[in-house]
């Protein structure tokens, strides 16, 4: 009977079509029919097929695609929209074909080899109301994988969409333009494809504390007590923390609070400031509630200059007691900046943090010599030697340092004392000494090392980072993807060697189109260094784009003139050789010298 092949489940559904199809077929109808094809057979065909999806049903400019999982087919759509950027990046405007793609998670009925059902029908009308090159999603889909994918969307509320009985609630994933729009708020997407999804848990930005004196020699007392409550907080699993405090655009004041948190997509944010009166000091601090467009609650602090770490801690309980009294725990019981008690203790912290958060040679050298005298007055706190290995580390990692070994060596060295205080270790040391050891050759420990301090650390971005530069050379390149996107979403201004392993680590996993764009990025953020131009050389190469491999290796060569791939070779610690052996061939086969 006919209702014995008749079966219902539950599926992923990816609806596609070409935007704009009957105008590219007037245009030039056997070109387009042609480019068609081949991104059919060269690219979207086997991406369906990598993502384990089954293409159900093929018309003349769109298909439709079941998926068994929608995690695998929100990851498909997008790695489609990339790709498909990447091979139109050549190809004039009006000749690009671009896909607007429609997903949803429902019941479907399938009989003889296809599907039927109004959730297909929900898929196929989202795609109508995306944009070209574009992605909508259904509220079921977001339901199933907030918490799984990183991802920035644009909520367009509840749609009636054609022959569909009930409103759906449409998300639309934010295109490249819109992304880009969004560089200075830290959900712009690397490669249009790197995005952000607002978790569950808590998400809380802090501004840039504003120093009313109105001088810079006071200023490290604004700068430091939002650094030191940013310290703080970096502690606590249970709060999705932005590091806005060092972001410029938001120091004057010009930027309400609300406008902020919806640029960093929070639902709270915290801004404050400071004045200090002789040796007592002022805070007034704030934390808004975006959503609902409200301060929940407000207070000014007076004290003595040398309490300010207790108003921090004050603070830092008020800020954690109004978003939730579930994500306080014992997590602030073990807060370092306890005990520095001694005259002075505090300013060599303020001056140290505000000195290392301008991210110059100069600065950094003031900065360690603060976090030095620091070390002197409590030599039994772990905060001291964290903060000098940290200010090693970025010589070294930065190339502000002729022999970045001895900087490196001596990173090494502080880290190693500071994870002696067990009880108030701030999880730093266990990052850069994980690093060191990679580069050592001591893949398993430093691992083990970083995956520490990211319990200490949950929302450090340079945790996180160090994280993901050691899993990419102790070769599990997708978790050092996710590691990577994970530390660029916490942040507000990318660090170039950050997104460069990002590039890394997507040219590992085999994602090159993925990791091309990333690498343009930081070559962008840090025109004068090599490191992403190298990424971006091996990227071309092994996408068997000769010419612009020739055309990067010449750019490294015209800033390098000393680069010869071995020398290279002999500063990548991966622990299987096969993944440098092919990075090291796709170089030379660019033209690069031996």
């Amino acid at each position: 009977m006919a209702n014995d092949r008749v079966q219902r489940r539950l599926a992923a559904i990816v609806a596609a079509d070409v935007a704009g199809y009957s105008r590219l077929m007037g245009v030039d109808e056997e070109g387009t029919l042609s480019a068609m094809k081949s991104h059919l057979r060269d690219f979207i065909n086997p991406k369906i097929e990598e993502h384990s999806g089954k293409i159900v049903k093929t018309t003349g400019d769109g298909l439709l695609v079941e998926f068994r999982s929608v995690v695998d087919a929100v990851r498909c759509c997008l790695d489609l929209q990339q790709g498909m950027a990447e091979r139109n990046s050549a190809v004039p405007t009006e000749r690009r074909i671009q896909y607007r793609i429609g997903v949803n998670l429902g019941d479907v009925i399938s009989d003889d080899n296809d599907i039927f059902g109004n959730e297909v029908n929900i898929a196929a009308r989202l795609e109508g109301i995306a944009d070209p090159g574009g992605i909508c999603l259904s509220q079921s889909v977001i339901d199933q994988v907030q918490q799984k994918l990183d991802l920035t969307l644009e909520d367009l509320g509840a749609r009636a969409l054609k022959n569909i009985e009930e409103p759906v609630h449409v998300y639309r994933v934010a295109s490249e333009a819109r992304a880009s729009d969004t560089a200075k708020t830290g959900q712009i997407a690397i490669a249009s494809k790197t995005v952000s999804l607002s978790p569950k848990r808590p998400s809380l930005a802090i501004l840039p504390f504003r120093n009313l004196n109105g001088d810079a020699e006071t200023d490290f007392v604004a700068e430091g007590i939002g650094l030191g409550i940013q310290t703080l907080l970096v502690q606590l699993s249970g709060l999705f923390l932005i590091n806005a405090c060092t972001h410029q655009a938001y120091s004057n004041g010009e930027v309400s609070a609300e406008e902020a948190g919806r640029e960093m997509s929070v639902r709270y944010v915290l801004e404050g400031s400071t004045q200090r009166f002789g040796g007592r000091v002022r805070v007034t601090t704030q934390l808004t509630d975006v959503h609902d467009s409200a301060v929940i609650w407000a207070d000014r602090y007076d004290g003595d200059l040398e309490d300010v770490f207790a108003l921090q801690d004050e603070i830092t309980r008020e800020v954690i007691s109004s978003l939730s009294s579930e994500i306080l725990g014992a997590n602030l019981d073990r807060i370092w900046t306890r005990g520095l008690t001694r005259p002075g203790a505090w300013e060599y912290f303020l001056r140290g943090v505000s000195h290392f958060y301008k991210f110059t040679p100069k600065d950094n050298l003031v900065a360690r010599e603060m976090f030095g005298k620091l070390h002197e007055l409590h030599p039994e706190k772990s905060i001291g030697p964290s903060y000098i290995a940290l200010t090693h580390w970025s010589d070294a990692a930065r190339k502000w340092v002729e022999t970045p070994v001895d900087s490196r060596r001596l990173a090494s060295e502080w880290a190693e004392k500071s994870l002696l205080p067990e009880a108030d270790n701030n999880g730093l040391g266990h990052a850069i000494l994980g690093s060191v050891r990679v580069l050592q050759s001591r893949h398993e420990e430093g691992l083990a090392l970083c995956r520490k301090s990211i319990a200490f650390r949950a929302n450090c971005p340079f945790a996180l980072g160090q994280l993901a530069f050691v899993q990419t050379y102790f070769g599990d390149a997708p978790a050092a993807v996710k590691s990577a996107r994970e530390a660029l979403s916490v942040r507000t201004l990318y660090p170039p060697p950050l997104v460069n392993i990002l590039a890394v680590a997507y040219r590992d996993s085999g994602e090159i189109p993925l990791s091309i764009p990333a690498a343009r990025e930081a070559f962008r953020l840090a025109p004068a260094q090599t490191d992403a131009l190298v990424t971006l050389c091996s990227d071309y190469s092994m996408a068997d784009e000769g010419e612009r491999a020739r055309e990067v290796a010449g750019q490294i060569i015209a800033l390098d003139p000393n680069f010869r791939v071995s020398s290279f070779a002999r500063n990548q610690p991966y622990r299987e050789p096969e993944t440098l052996t092919k990075v090291s061939d796709a170089l030379a086969s660019a033209g690069l010298p031996a």
